[in-house]
């Protein structure tokens, strides 16, 4: 807290004339070396300075007579600020050992200098209004410490004002310095004990009470006004009612009234012993400077000087350029007996030295060198004043001490508060701003606390919280706005989590937990709390939504209510697996992928998610219909196949005839009917020769599998499900599915007649349909039948597919399209499967559920009849659940192979209730009658005529 000296200290204070004799305070030298013998008076200096470049320090250098101090402007950038607290309040002192005298200047915010090189320094720490508030009145408040200092080490004070107009700002101030001396001089007296100084020196903590004067820079009288002499600049006589000149009637009209100021508002008592400072009553304390070269703007005199050596006559000769000293010098010199205007012509100066700034001060300086000291006490009550004149070691002795009981912080608590009573007298805006907002902090919580419910969640926390803070924000005011909404947010909080939080955690269909907040059964929370047996702790209970909906089991057969889930497990595995006793559980079903741990005890499996391992998404492509993963896996697109698909269905030889040679064997179409199996590309077909990844077992998948997961690592559950109702007879065309939850006329599959190509006939002559492949009102069904087998034509196998919906109501239909719902009519089913193979189907679909609310199916099951036949049916699905931009593809991790079907069996193939990627559930808009691009790719459905076994459970 200390600055350091800029000079090294001369023996017995032998100063030189130069401005490095100017140090600060404290002084750091031996104060031993110091003279014992000569007393001196030691004057203060304070006051305010302009925006502009005139300076106070100007004015004390034309007192002294030399320049000592050193002039610091506002737009000087060369101040180190690294301690703002230090640096933007300094002491600066100088000793005039030939007239023994001490003058100390304070250099504080209050100049234009110190305040515009704090505000650049904090403009980009303190951003908010509250902290550059601090910020300010911390240096206030440290200003107001040094000025109280200076009234304790000073016999004079002198005011530094730039206008001529008293500042009531010094009455508050004064009025606060006055208490906090009174607070603080037992402590100051206490400190004093341990020097030798007289009692009285040690008792006041002062070495008298000092004189305040006062120093106008700016006089506000035109020019021919401003003598003070009995006859006019003209000659003419003053007036005998104008005794005095109106430079004199101005001091004295501004003595009465800072006089008055002082007295009414009890600075100044009859007792001068007891007031902070006091003012002589008969002889002058203020002075109004009306000598130009004194409180002229210096950049100003640079620039008369520059026009007078630019513009005016001089001799012949090469121009040197001087200092702004030594012209400022030369401008003081003139100054006592003649004026330089603007042109640079010279006229005698109009001023009386008599009246000058240094006999002013020289005045008060006497009384204190001759030992009569000062006695401003009025009234009939006579007491004796103290008045000490030190010597010059004993004062710097004194004042370091005092410097360290002012400056520093203290560790006594009770002079902590009375430091902290002073900050808090000075700041008027933050006391009437903390009044003005602790009235309204009870109103804004009571508008916070107003209809809430018993429990509610951090969305309700926050918008009442933001209702409180409009009605807080639109009463309260100052600087301890941002204070007091801080400690209004904080209740709420606090409120809120008084019991009334609600449990945060959403279901995976986007429902809040409606119980308190609470913990997990079988988590760790809970065996913490019933360790600790701590009765505060939360209650323990599973999540719960009160939202239920209506499901069928793995086949379809059996429906039953389910609760909604919060884990994927639960929602993909557990509900279903509850059915298998009642229902599916003698079924045969497929092994699906998943994590198989390893035989080793003592390695616990580990958790991993996609979204940690961060895998690259980018897909290569091969050609055009296969692309590559990073992954070392083909994904085969479904390109001219599903057309080929198609060729049994109707129109199917008109459309498909003229893209092949009439030369072309039936074994060729066998092969583009094979193509998904045989992989035509050789890219593809060398990726898949490529080693796979060996599935870890040691860690395993957090989510579900997607086209992103990371390569060996298979989830814990399967999220997919395909069973075996029995064979294709167990399928009756007629009927339909025989299965709860169908809306009438909607649980018929669809057919799909597949081509199977002759030994030794062209492919032109392919596919003759028989009539019962369009229905039974198919036109010219017979003639075409008989026109296949006369020409030889192939043969054809019929398979039944369908893709059921599934709405929460429990309404369940089979779609033929992506637009279409099944319906039967008197002629039987009109639609074929053509467009299930060929189209991608969309996941969500409007349900035909009569209610207020329109409600999404979801695609839920494929159902599969496949016939006895060398013709095989491959399943490989792949669910692409959003935006494909934002969406991965999810898959059933068997590969791009697919599942091979056996022929000769009924199977349905269950889709995951939930699709859960790396960040979350991936969920479709509420409003069910906004679409939304989920769906299930083309390419479901290939055929191959190899034959295979099924894995069974």
């Amino acid at each position: 807290m200390k600055p350091e000296v800029n000079v090294r200290p001369v023996k017995n204070m032998a100063v030189t004339t130069e401005t490095d004799s100017m140090f600060h305070l404290p002084f750091k030298g031996d104060i031993e070396e110091l003279n014992k013998t000569d007393q001196i008076c030691v004057v203060g200096i304070f006051g305010k300075g302009q925006c502009s470049h005139r300076s106070k320090t100007t004015t004390i250098n034309y007192l002294l007579g030399k320049d000592v101090f050193p002039i610091h402007f506002p737009d000087d950038d060369n101040e180190d600020f690294s301690n703002k607290q230090e640096s933007s309040c300094k002491i600066e002192a100088y000793y005039d050992e030939k007239k023994r005298v001490v003058y100390l200047h304070l250099i504080s915010v209050l100049d234009a200098s110190t305040l515009c090189q704090v505000a650049k320094h904090i403009r980009k720490e303190y951003l908010s209004n509250a902290d550059s508030h601090k910020t300010w009145k911390d240096l206030e408040h440290r200003h107001a410490r040094a000025l109280l200092y200076m009234f304790n080490v000073c016999h004079i004070l002198m005011v530094i004002h730039p206008t001529s107009v008293f500042d009531l700002h010094y009455v508050r101030l004064f009025k606060a310095l006055e208490s906090t001396r009174q607070k603080v001089l037992t402590s100051l007296s206490d400190s004093l004990k341990d020097v030798s100084i007289p009692k009285e020196w040690q008792t006041h903590g002062r070495m008298c009470t000092p004189r305040l004067l006062f120093v106008c820079q700016q006089c506000p009288l035109p020019t021919d006004e401003r003598e003070d002499t009995e006859s006019s600049e003209h000659g003419k006589t003053r007036p005998r009612y104008q005794k005095k000149s109106p430079l004199k009637r101005l001091q004295h009209s501004l003595e009465d009234q800072i006089y008055r100021i002082f007295r009414k508002t009890r600075i100044l008592t009859n007792q001068s012993a007891q007031c902070l400072f006091s003012v002589p009553a008969n002889q002058t304390f203020v002075h109004v400077e009306t000598d130009e070269s004194v409180t002229s703007d210096p950049v100003g005199m640079l620039i008369t000087q520059l026009h007078n050596h630019t513009f005016c006559n001089r001799e012949p000769g090469v121009f040197k350029p001087r200092s702004y000293q030594s012209m400022r010098s030369e401008t003081k010199h003139l100054g006592s007996g003649s004026h330089t205007d603007i042109h640079g012509n010279r006229s005698p100066s109009p001023f009386n030295s008599d009246d000058s700034l240094q006999e002013f001060l020289w005045q008060h300086i006497s009384l204190v060198l001759n030992g009569k000291g000062f006695d401003d006490s009025i009234g009939r009550t006579i007491t004796t004043t103290n008045f000490q004149i030190p010597s010059c070691q004993t004062w710097f002795k004194v004042s370091s001490m005092l410097y360290e009981f002012f400056m520093t912080e203290p560790l006594d608590k009770r002079l902590q508060s009375h430091w902290s009573s002073l900050k808090s007298a000075l700041d008027l805006d933050m006391r009437f701003s903390e009044s003005r907002c602790g009235k309204v902090l009870p109103l804004a919580s009571r508008t916070y606390q107003d209809k809430l419910p018993d429990h509610y969640t951090s969305v309700v926390h926050l918008n009442k919280m933001s209702q409180a803070v409009r009605v807080f924000s639109q009463h309260a005011r100052g600087p301890a706005y941002e204070h007091f909404a801080d400690q209004l947010k904080e209740e709420c909080t606090k409120f809120w989590h008084n019991n009334r939080r609600l449990c945060e955690v959403m279901s995976l269909t986007g429902q809040h937990c409606i119980h308190p907040l609470h913990i997990l059964p079988g988590s760790k929370e809970e065996t913490e709390a019933k360790t600790n047996k701590d009765e505060k702790s939360l209650p323990i209970m599973p999540h719960c939504s009160h939202t239920k909906t209506t499901s069928a089991c793995n086949c379809g057969r059996k429906e039953g209510q389910r609760d909604d889930p919060f884990d994927i497990k639960g929602a993909n595995y557990d509900f279903y697996q509850a059915f298998e006793l009642k229902c599916c559980g003698n079924l045969e079903h497929y092994k699906f992928p998943m994590f198989q741990p390893s035989e080793d005890e003592t390695t616990e499996p580990k958790e991993i998610s996609g979204a940690d391992l961060n895998p690259h998404q980018a897909v290569t492509k091969t050609d055009s219909n296969t692309s590559t993963t990073d992954h070392g896996r083909a994904e085969t697109q479904p390109g001219p196949l599903s057309i080929a698909l198609s060729l049994g269905q109707s129109g199917g030889s008109d459309i498909f005839g003229t893209h092949h040679s009439p030369n072309s064997s039936a074994g060729g179409m066998l092969d583009i009917l094979s193509v998904p199996d045989i992989h035509v590309s050789s890219v593809a077909s060398k990726e898949r020769s490529q080693p796979r990844r060996q599935p870890s077992t040691t860690e395993y998948l957090a989510g579900m599998l997607h086209a992103n997961s990371p390569p060996g690592l298979l989830p814990r559950f399967p999220s997919w499900s395909l069973v075996c109702l029995g064979t294709a007879d167990t399928y009756k065309a007629t009927i339909g599915l025989d299965q709860p939850g169908f809306f009438h006329g909607s649980n018929h599959l669809l057919q799909w007649d597949i081509p199977i190509p002759g030994e030794a006939k062209s492919e032109q002559n392919w596919p003759g349909l028989p009539s019962e492949s369009v229905g039974g009102g198919r036109r010219g069904g017979k003639k075409m039948d008989k026109r296949s087998q006369k020409d030889g034509g192939d043969s054809h196998v019929r398979a039944y597919i369908g893709n059921e919906y599934e709405c929460a109501r429990g309404g369940r239909f089979i779609c033929s399209g992506p637009d279409k719902m099944v319906k039967i009519t008197s002629g039987g089913i009109k639609e074929t499967a053509n467009r299930l193979v060929t189209m991608d189907m969309p996941l969500y679909f409007p349900c035909a559920c009569r209610s207020v609310k329109s409600h999404r199916a979801q695609l839920t099951r494929i159902f599969v009849v496949t016939p006895e036949s060398a013709v095989q049916i491959r399943l490989n699905p792949r669910v692409q659940p959003g935006p494909a931009n934002t969406t991965p593809i999810f898959n059933t991790g068997v590969g791009d192979d697919g599942i091979l079907l056996p022929t000769n069996g009924f199977w349905v193939l269950r889709l995951p209730y939930v699709y859960v990627g790396d960040n979350g559930p991936i969920l479709p808009p509420a409003d069910a009658s906004i679409s939304y691009p989920a769906k299930l790719l083309k390419g479901l459905f290939t055929i191959k005529t190899v034959g295979s076994t099924l894995p069974k459970k």
